[in-house]
């Protein structure tokens, strides 16, 4: 759904130019959204601590037939007639609960065609059945009612006039049908099918979902419009709509290129020419978003429009509500149109579970904007709408569950910029095929999905997990705050070493740490070098050589990342951020690095224990000597420069002595078993390190694999020592994206996955 509140004194089609220039900006017209639905929900809040909460868990909808006589358009007074289907999912089951508004009338109820028992209180029908149904039974139940609806939420069922004439529409999201139908109003449960009925006066033309069976002529002055949905439906996106539209079809040629759907419009007849300009963008986008995602859902039904009097837009089921103030004449309002259009694949053929999952409906379509924009212009395009147009301002989130459910900046606004930005993590080949995927998994299509599902669903074509992503934007808050400096060292060979230290500042409630890649680009030559980093904790520090002398360096430059960043001055650092581990009584020799400040550097330990007979060069940083005790050592070096005001940097290491042969000396850490311990960094940038522990001295193979299970190389053939064994890969030619590395010793194999980013 997206909101737009206009207020115009002149008619649309004769106003100024200079009225649109006028009309309230992207976000403001999502703070008003969310601020109503707030309302909304509230106001249900309410209702539910002071009625019964109801346990519909017992039974599955399989079919609503749902007939509604509107004639009585003066008295305001609708009657109806609905016959569920369910089945019993955990007998034995004796009652039947629906929800219903109280100020509605219930007439008479029957069960398997027979009179039954009822009561109707605190907005909820509860049936009596005949007798106790099992597991797996089917149950009819029929339910005669009339009232005048509540017209409650957003205006689940109102009357209103347009030139003059009645209009007759409904708008049950969240859970407002049953302010005008008996039902089970929430997203989880579709029913298979569903046929809709809606008597008018001879002169009117009753819409809904599905497609139009035929239209019978009651003889009395009134007809009845039979629509039929043979797709599964959930129960907010059921609707209607009353007036004296005249229509017009455009086509939408299938992807396979053997048929057409029809593509049909509803619109008051003072508004027909302006509705044919503006909807004739319609069956156009409608193959961008078949082209990304898959054919559009409702291929054998329609899609269409059915203008309403309400300020902005409703997506229900291949009949968006489309509000009659956003038809212009001139394509003012094409992005309203494209977000309720991208519903049909996001919110209706597949909806969230729960409404704390609404940013899978919501959020979805808001990058889909976005996504068209890039489709029809440029990727210049899309960038610039998800920095403007969907823009955030914090706090913001968490995006599940907040406190207002349908916050149009945290749920619309940021739940795009986690598509933008997952998008960024993935590489758009794996995330293109991800959404795919995501559109058109049996499990769930036509169907209902939480986070974590689309999550799962996501992480096949990652490669690995994503909890880390959707635990700090999902459910975090705010942004990470970035503070990055640099400098850059001859190394000869037309060479340059560049040293890059990344700060994250960002406070609570945002998550103390943001992990993600972030894409470097040094400038050389007038042109950019991608170096993707990948920042795991408060303070980094990164090393990367390129080609050629670096005049600047450009930090996200495209923002795929929503956040602050600034640069400040590099001042002087430790860049050696991990030392290699080692084996009993070998050498070792290692060499720990700083940058930046004044010369000459003093280096310390500023806590924890060296292993035992090495030493800490204090003018080099030089770490030597002969490692005569197996353990694991964590210390901290401190790193002081010779200026005025000294500088100082810490860096934190771990370093395992392990013996390998179990020869004189503490064998304890001699694995007893074969384990792939893993590689690190994962994921890597140019090189990682595959670590393994062998209990005892053996024949090794490690070969990689890309996701095509094609071999890329045989990284190592030959003998290694018991105990902790690590082999670098460089990584060579091979491109960014998800690999596998195989570990064989003896009749053991391991596979593990391994991130490269470049």
């Amino acid at each position: 759904m997206r909101l737009k509140i206009v207020q115009l004194i002149v008619f649309l089609g004769l106003a100024p130019l200079t009225l649109w220039a006028q009309l309230p900006s992207a976000q403001d017209i999502r703070n008003k959204e969310w601020q109503m639905k707030a309302q909304v929900f509230e106001r249900q809040r309410q209702q539910q601590s002071e009625s019964t909460i109801l346990d519909q868990s017992d039974f599955d909808v399989k079919y609503w037939d749902l007939r509604v006589d509107v004639t009585n358009i003066n008295g305001q007074i609708i009657t109806g007639w609905v016959t569920m289907n369910s089945q019993v999912v955990n007998g034995p089951l004796t009652t039947v609960d629906y929800n219903f508004n109280d100020v509605m009338t219930v007439d008479s109820v029957m069960v398997a065609g027979q009179t039954a028992p009822f009561t109707h209180s605190g907005d909820m029908l509860t049936i009596t059945l005949d007798r106790a149904y099992s597991t797996g039974e089917m149950i009819t139940t029929w339910v005669r009612y009339h009232g005048h609806p509540d017209p409650g939420g957003f205006g689940s069922f109102t009357y209103d006039t347009h030139n003059g004439t009645p209009l007759i529409t409904s708008l049950s999201e969240p859970e407002g049908a049953r302010d005008w139908w008996p039902c089970k109003d929430g997203p989880h449960d579709k029913a298979d099918s569903a046929d809709v009925y809606i008597t008018t006066p001879n002169t009117m033309t009753g819409t809904s979902n599905g497609l139009l069976v035929g239209t019978i002529d009651n003889g009395n002055n009134t007809k009845t419009y039979h629509w039929h949905v043979s797709y599964p439906i959930t129960t907010y996106l059921i609707c209607l709509s009353v007036t004296n539209y005249v229509n017009f079809t455009n086509w939408y040629h299938h992807l396979a290129g053997n048929d057409s759907m029809p593509v049909t419009h509803y619109v008051y007849p003072e508004l027909l020419s302006q509705a044919q300009t503006d909807f004739s963008i319609t069956p156009a986008a409608i193959a961008v978003f078949a082209n990304l995602f898959g054919e559009y859902p409702f291929l054998t039904e329609k899609y269409g429009h059915s203008l309403f009097p309400w300020g902005g837009a409703m997506e229900h089921q291949d009949n968006t509500s489309y509000g009659s103030m956003l038809v212009t004449g001139n394509h003012w309002y094409d992005m309203i149109l494209v977000h309720e259009l991208s519903h049909q694949w996001f919110g209706d053929m597949i909806t969230c579970d729960i409404w704390p999952d609404v940013w899978m409906n919501e959020g979805f379509a808001s990058y889909c904007e976005a996504l068209y924009k890039e489709s029809t212009v440029n990727l210049t395009a899309y960038l610039n709408y998800m920095r403007n147009e969907n823009a955030v301002s914090d706090p913001s989130g968490p995006i599940y569950n907040p406190t207002d459910l349908f916050n149009g900046n945290t749920v619309y606004a940021k739940g795009s910029w986690v598509l933008h930005i997952l998008r960024g993590v993935m590489g758009d080949s794996a995330f293109f095929q991800g959404m795919r995927s995501y559109a058109n998994d049996p499990s769930h299509m036509y169907g209902t999905i939480t986070t974590r599902g689309f999550q799962h669903i996501m992480e096949q074509f990652y490669g690995a997990d994503l909890t880390w992503f959707f635990d700090e934007w999902v459910w975090g808050r705010n942004r990470p705050i970035y503070r990055y400096s640099w400098m850059k060292q001859d190394i000869g060979n037309g060479q340059y070493e560049v040293f890059l230290h990344v700060r994250q500042t960002q406070s609570s409630p945002a998550p103390t740490v943001f992990t993600m890649p972030i894409k470097i680009y040094p400038r050389i030559n007038n042109v950019d070098t991608l170096i993707t980093v990948w920042n795991s904790s408060r303070i980094g520090d990164y090393r990367f050589v390129v080609n050629g002398n670096p005049a600047s360096l450009a930090f996200d430059k495209f923002i795929w990342i929503l956040r602050d960043a600034s640069s400040e001055t590099y001042t002087m650092n430790i860049v050696t951020t991990s030392l290699p581990n080692g084996s009993y009584q070998t050498t070792y020799n290692q060499t720990i690095e700083a940058r930046g400040g004044t010369l000459p550097y003093h280096f310390s330990v500023f806590s924890g224990s060296l292993p035992p007979d090495l030493t800490l060069n204090p003018d080099t940083g030089i770490l030597s000597g002969t490692l005569t005790t197996t353990g694991t050592y964590t210390f901290t070096v401190r790193c002081t420069d010779s200026s005025t005001t000294p500088k100082t940097d810490d860096q934190e290491y771990t370093v395992i002595v392990a013996n390998p042969d179990g020869i004189p000396g503490d064998n304890t850490n001699i694995p007893t078993d074969f384990m792939v311990v893993g590689n690190y960094p994962n994921p890597f940038n140019s090189s990682t390190i595959i670590s393994l522990d062998l209990p005892t001295a053996g024949h090794v193979k490690i070969d990689i694999f890309n996701l095509l299970g094609q071999q890329i190389e045989t990284l190592f053939d030959g003998q290694m020592s018991a105990g902790n064994n690590e082999v670098v890969w460089n990584g060579g030619s091979a491109a960014s994206g998800v690999y596998l590395y195989k570990v064989t010793s003896g009749e053991r194999t391991a596979t593990r996955k391994m991130i490269m980013l470049k």
